[in-house]
């Protein structure tokens, strides 16, 4: 009841009275209790005591006191001494700086500031083309860190900052030396570094290019790292585009560098690539990406080591060294071990090998002409349609417009693959070039891949493939290939190809269709194919199969698509050294449509018999 007594309604209403009482008396006097100018004065030293810059207010600072004293000031400008006139020249702007104080330090005449915030500002930082910043140091922190090398202090320590804090802000970077311009915009976040000795700890948010972004960084020892000395950093840049995160060492000295552990996350590269306004459309076909392992940098290069890569469904492990050399082509070098590989999206993605209708983006910060790469990798499966290399070894190179893929070893249809597979831009010429060299492989299997059926050679044997296009790598057609090639079989047989039926009827008047003679399999002993390509056509020069009784040779043309077939062909006894009478050969003619072609006899045309 003792404590309800002094709950009574009457009574709150006084304590109610008194705290409204003591806020406005507190509002009108604090212009006559606080200094405007001190405040002030004590604003400008801290800030010119850190950055050697001069800070400018103008209008009526207003005063608050709830939820803790503070005052504002409006229409900021920060600058160098002697610095003309101008916007060029303005370090920071903002419409408003509003600082947390004591009252109790200021009716003192020596007000403590703590936080302090800055309302729509603009920061401008500039780098010239020797790579001088427009950001610079005062004499005071310059001495500081010369105290912190020392380990002893001969100066004035600096003063000390509350939180800033960044509302509605901008940043504007003007990098002339890699003639890049930036925008940030919606800038909101804070800077928390008290004093030189503590730790900095940095977070911030924006727009870049309509995309949120947010930085978040922590020096444990800041000083040692303004000093070229080494200190542990951790840094997270996270936005929809791109994920980044380091934990490691950093040096900001002349030799500068950073080594710790890595991880990057890209959900698309194609919108990263839009994002940064970057013009390289063959690697936006990349897809999602994510990058961990140990990195090292130094000047514009960065080793990737323990690597782990995940990349167009695919996972490599290795190393990886990157150089970005300013105004000059990018550099992509490493060594990866893949589980799967597509070569054909990996050509297609790295060649640096413009589209049609590819434009320059306005203003992009990052325009990529090309990609010097020089990759040397493994997979336990490689993809190159429609073939599936296995224990696959190569190398890719591209430089100058040229994309080479040196395939080094590898397994497909049970025996070995190597060769090279070229593209070209050079001179807006677009084209490509491969070379394969297939051993102890099923022939059968490789005929196969081209979907046909009918009386087609299988067995074991070798391949050579020497094939060429004026296409583009994004639009090849096989109907657009040129070149040679040669099939070599050890033994094997047709199939669907009756030898003594299709002889009845070869000798015969009349002309029939292959499938009247599928019911059996011409075996044969060895086998060889030679012909070459042109532009949706193949001609076929030599095809020779030695059976055991009887050689069938056949030459002629097939369309890859459509169209009749045009062969010409004989069956012909093996010579005999010691017979003097052999038996005629029988010649036909093969048109019409595959896998049922219609048979003509020579002896039709030429109005002879057969025999």
């Amino acid at each position: 009841m003792g404590l309800l007594r002094y709950l009574r309604p009457k009574l709150l209403l006084r304590l109610l009275a008194a705290m409204v009482v003591l806020a406005l008396a507190l509002r009108l006097a604090g212009p006559t209790l606080v200094s405007s100018d001190r405040i002030r004065d004590e604003i400008e030293a801290n800030l010119s005591a850190w950055t050697g810059a001069e800070l400018e207010f103008s209008g009526t600072p207003r005063f608050s006191f709830w939820p803790a004293p503070h005052m504002a000031f409006e229409d900021v400008r920060l600058r160098y001494p002697g610095s003309p006139a101008g916007d060029g020249d303005d370090l920071l702007t903002a419409d408003q700086i509003a600082v947390d104080f004591s009252v109790l330090g200021s009716l003192l005449g020596a007000p403590d500031l703590g936080d302090v915030e800055l309302v729509r500002p603009l920061f401008h930082i500039r780098r010239d083309e020797s790579g001088l910043l427009n950001w610079r140091g005062s004499e005071g922190i310059e001495q500081a860190l010369s105290d912190d090398r020392k380990d002893q202090q001969t100066t004035a320590p600096l003063p000390q900052f509350g939180t800033l804090l960044v509302r509605e802000g901008v940043i504007v970077v003007d990098d002339r030396r890699r003639g890049q311009h930036y925008r940030i915009s919606d800038v909101a976040g804070k800077i928390a570094w008290p004093k030189l000795s503590s730790d900095l700890d940095i977070s911030l948010r924006g727009v870049i290019n309509g995309e949120v972004a947010e930085l978040q960084f922590a020096a444990d020892a800041p000083a040692r790292l303004l000093n070229g000395q080494d200190a542990d950093i951790r840094l997270s840049v996270h936005s929809d585009p791109v994920k980044l995160d380091f934990d490691g060492t950093a040096n900001l000295s002349s030799n500068a560098f950073a080594a710790g552990r890595i991880a990057l996350a890209v959900p698309s590269f194609s919108r990263l690539l839009d994002w940064t306004g970057t013009r390289f459309t063959p690697a936006a076909k990349l897809g999602a990406i994510t990058l961990e392992g140990d990195v090292t940098t130094s000047e514009h290069t960065a080793r990737i080591d323990k690597l782990v890569l995940d990349i167009q469904d695919s996972r490599a492990t290795g190393i990886l060294d990157v150089s970005l050399p300013p105004k000059s082509t990018p550099k992509l070098e490493g060594t990866l071990a893949f589980d799967k590989v597509d070569l054909a999206a990996m050509i297609g993605a790295y060649a640096p090998v413009l589209r049609e209708g590819d434009t320059p983006l306005p203003a992009p910060p990052l325009k990529i002409d090309g990609l010097d790469l020089d990759l040397r990798f493994s997979a336990r499966e490689a993809l190159l349609e429609p073939l599936v290399l296995t224990d696959f070894a190569a190398g890719i190179r591209t430089s100058g417009g040229q994309t080479l893929l040196d395939i080094g070893d590898g397994t497909v249809l049970g025996g070995s693959v190597s060769g090279q597979v070229a593209t070209t831009d050079q001179n807006r010429k677009p084209g490509g070039e491969l070379q394969l060299s297939l051993r102890d492989v099923d022939l059968g299997a490789l005929i196969g891949l081209s979907g046909l059926s009918g009386p087609l050679p299988n067995g074991r044997g070798s391949a050579d493939l020497s094939l060429f296009t004026e296409q583009p790598f994004a639009r090849f057609d096989i109907a657009g290939l040129v070149g040679t090639f040669r099939l070599r079989f050890d033994q094997g047989s047709i199939a669907e190809f009756d030898r003594p039926e299709f002889e009845n009827r070869a000798r015969g008047a009349s002309v029939f269709n292959m499938t009247e003679a599928a019911d059996g399999a011409f075996e044969f002993a060895s086998a060889a194919i030679e012909g070459r390509v042109d532009r949706g056509l193949a001609e076929i020069t030599r095809a020779t199969f030695e059976g055991t009784e009887k050689t069938l040779s056949i030459s002629g043309t097939i369309p890859f698509r459509h169209g009749s077939i045009a062969l010409a062909g004989s069956l012909a006894p093996h010579r005999q050294d010691d017979v003097s009478v052999t038996e005629p050969a029988i010649n036909f003619l093969v048109s019409g449509t595959w896998p049922a072609p219609v048979i003509s006899p020579m002896a039709i045309l030429m109005g002879i018999p057969a025999n």
